[in-house]
C-alpha cells in the first residue's frame, strides 16, 4: 500500500544549484518505493538560479504547496541602487535565527496544517539548509505527532562558513539540540557529518549515513575525443573553499610551457569562478549552466576538477557534484585535503588522482593527465561497483527503510 510523506524543503525545483539536486530526486524515485512524496517550499522567485530541466524528474502527480518568503535577500536590487550592500549583509547576518528564511517557516504553518488535513501523510522528511526547515517540521511534529525524518546536507551550528554574530552560535546551538533531541531519524551525507550529528545530539542510533549521489540522466560517457586537453570545474568557490593553489599549478605549467598554451582550456562552469580565477588563457568562464548543459560539458571534457576547502572542518564534505564527476567516466582531479571523504572516495574507486593544496603537485598530476592525453592513451577504469552504490535510486531505497521502520512501529 502506498504512503505518504511530507517534504519540507526550502531548495526545491525550479530552483538550481546544488542543494536542490537531493531532495528533488529524492522525490523522484520515493514512488517506486511506494511513497508519494507532498511537497511544501517557497515560491519559485525566492531562488537565485533557475533550471527548470530538474521540473522534469518530479513525478506529474506531485502535490506541491508554495509559501512565499519574506527574505531580505530579494531587496538586494534596491540596496544596490543606493550602494549600502553592506548594510544587507548585516540585516541578514541579524537575522540568522536560524537564517532568513525563518519568516517563510513561520507563515508557512497554515500551509502545513492544510496538507497534512487533506493528505494525511504518514510521516514528515526535512532538509537543511536552510534550518528553518527543520523548525517547520518540528512544530508539524509535535502539533500533529507525525514520525519525523531530518536530513543534514550541511552542518548547522558548526557550520564553518556561516558568520554568527556574538551570541547567536550558542542560540543556534540551543535550536539544533532541540531539532536532534525530537527528530525521530536523523540523516546526513558522510562519515564525519554521522560523527559530529552523534556527538551533538548524544544518540548513538538513529543517525543514518545517505550520501549524495548521481541520477540515471548522468551518462557513463565513451572516452573523450577532444581537440584540446580539456579540464572542467562546475560550480562555485569561496573564501573557504578557494583555487589559489590551482591557479599557481597553471601558471607554472603556462610560463614553463609544460603544457603549450594552445593544447589546452580550463573550463569554469558556475556563478562565481571569475571572482576567483583570472581572465587569461587557458582558463575560460562559462557562466551558470543548467542540469543537463553540465553533462554535456563533463563529456566533452578530459579531467574533471574537485577542488575543495583545506580546512580540517571540510573534511566530511562530499560535494554533490562529485558522484556525478564518478559516473561520467573521466579522471577526476582532487585538489583536497588527504583525509577528506571526497578524496578518499576518488582513490577508493579508481577514479583519478588526489593531491592537496599543493601547486607543484597539482601540477605534475596535470602534466601527466596531459602525456597520456597527447598520446592518445585513456587509461581510465574505476570501480564501478563501488560508484554505482551511489546511485540516487539506490539512495532512495535506503531512505524509504528508513520511512518504512518508523511507521512499521
Amino acid at each position: 500500500m502506498t504512503k505518504r510523506v511530507l517534504f519540507i524543503v526550502y531548495s526545491f525545483p525550479p530552483a538550481g544549484g546544488p542543494g536542490v539536486q537531493r531532495p528533488a530526486k529524492f522525490a523522484k524515485y520515493l514512488p517506486q518505493f511506494d511513497w508519494r512524496p507532498i511537497v511544501v517550499t517557497v515560491t519559485p522567485d525566492a531562488y537565485p538560479v533557475h533550471d527548470a530541466t530538474l521540473m522534469t524528474d518530479l513525478p506529474p502527480e506531485t502535490p506541491i504547496y508554495r509559501q512565499k518568503s519574506y527574505d531580505v535577500r530579494a531587496l538586494r536590487p534596491t540596496f544596490e541602487k543606493l550602494h549600502i550592500v553592506k548594510a544587507l549583509s548585516g540585516i541578514n547576518t541579524a537575522l540568522q535565527l536560524p537564517d532568513a528564511a525563518m519568516f517563510w517557516a513561520r507563515f508557512a504553518r497554515a500551509t502545513v496544517r492544510e496538507i497534512i488535513e487533506k493528505h494525511h501523510p504518514d510521516v514528515l522528511f526535512s532538509s537543511s539548509p536552510p534550518a528553518s526547515a527543520h523548525l517547520l517540521a518540528q512544530w508539524a511534529h509535535h502539533t500533529f505527532g507525525l514520525p519525523w525524518v531530518a536530513d543534514f546536507r550541511d552542518p548547522w551550528s558548526e557550520n564553518p562558513l556561516q558568520p554568527y554574530l556574538p551570541g547567536y552560535k550558542s542560540l543556534n546551538r540551543r535550536m539544533e539540540s532541540k531539532v536532534l533531541a525530537n527528530a525521530d531519524g536523523i540523516t546526513t551525507v558522510s562519515p564525519p557529518l554521522v560523527d559530529m550529528l552523534q556527538r551533538l545530539s548524544g544518540r548513538e542510533h538513529g543517525v543514518y549515513l545517505i550520501e549524495n549521489g548521481y541520477d540515471d540522466d548522468v551518462a557513463r560517457f565513451p572516452p573523450p575525443q577532444t581537440s584540446q586537453f580539456t579540464i572542467t570545474y562546475t560550480g562555485e568557490f569561496s573564501p573557504l573553499r578557494h583555487p589559489d593553489a590551482f591557479v599557481q599549478a597553471i601558471d607554472r605549467l603556462v610560463k614553463t610551457n609544460r603544457i603549450p598554451i594552445e593544447d589546452w582550456r580550463v573550463r569554469l562552469a558556475g556563478k562565481n569562478p571569475p571572482q576567483y580565477i583570472p581572465d587569461r588563457p587557458p582558463f575560460q568562464q562559462l557562466g551558470y549552466l543548467n542540469h543537463q548543459q553540465l553533462n554535456d560539458i563533463r563529456r566533452d571534457s578530459d579531467v574533471l576538477l574537485l577542488l575543495l576547502s583545506d580546512s580540517p572542518a571540510a573534511r566530511g564534505n562530499y560535494t554533490g557534484k562529485l558522484f556525478e564527476y564518478l559516473a561520467s567516466n573521466r579522471p577526476v582531479l582532487s585538489v583536497a585535503r588527504p583525509d577528506n571523504v571526497a578524496a578518499q572516495l576518488v582513490s577508493r574507486a579508481r577514479a583519478g588522482r588526489a593531491v592537496p593544496h599543493d601547486p607543484d603537485q597539482i601540477a605534475d598530476a596535470i602534466e601527466a593527465y596531459y602525456r597520456a592525453w597527447k598520446a592518445g592513451r585513456f587509461t581510465h577504469a574505476p570501480d564501478w561497483d563501488v560508484i554505482e552504490q551511489f546511485s540516487r535510486y539506490n539512495l532512495t531505497k535506503r531512505l524509504a527503510g528508513i520511512f518504512n521502520s518508523l511507521t512499521s512501529n
